[in-house]
């Protein structure tokens, strides 16, 4: 199954190439001119994926990156700026996003920083669901104990 990825980002320009360059990768794209009109559809329909800029009119890539997590903390939210700095990435990362990335992002940068993000996503998923089943096993352990005894005695 195609990875969903969303392109928040004010910039026609950067919003086009972005969509170009993941519909090669072989995702399945859709581009926002504006936070707000995101973050409605968000509540619908969440994304795998939401790469954003940081400086947008509104509502900034940041406030955009804490809305949507506090919907859904499964998605993988990534900022894309111009005007990279560590002040903005620590904040970026502090907000909850995975990876802080700069304009213009190459092709190969981008395919290799998702497919990251994507696997982390996953192994944590299978290690949570891992973690149930053993909790499950622990759990029935006194169940399992007290059918021993019971089958003994008889």
């Amino acid at each position: 199954m195609r990875a969903k990825v969303w392109v928040v980002d004010d910039d026609d320009a950067v919003r086009g190439v972005l969509e170009a360059m993941l519909k090669e990768l072989g995702y399945e794209v859709a581009c926002y001119s504006n936070p707000e009109a995101a973050l409605a559809e968000y509540r619908n329909a969440a994304p795998d994926v939401v790469i954003t800029d940081v400086r947008m009119p509104g509502m900034s890539g940041l406030e955009l990156t804490r809305a949507m997590l506090d919907i859904n903390r499964e998605c993988i939210i990534m900022i894309l700026t111009g005007f990279p700095s560590i002040p903005d990435a620590v904040e970026a990362i502090r907000a909850g996003a995975v990876d802080f990335l700069s304009k213009p992002v190459r092709m190969e940068e981008l395919r290799v920083r998702l497919e990251r993000a994507l696997e982390n996503r996953s192994l944590e998923m299978r290690l949570s669901r891992t973690k149930m089943v053993a909790w499950a096993l622990i759990l029935s352990l006194p169940l399992w104990f007290a059918l021993g005894i019971w089958l003994a005695s008889r």
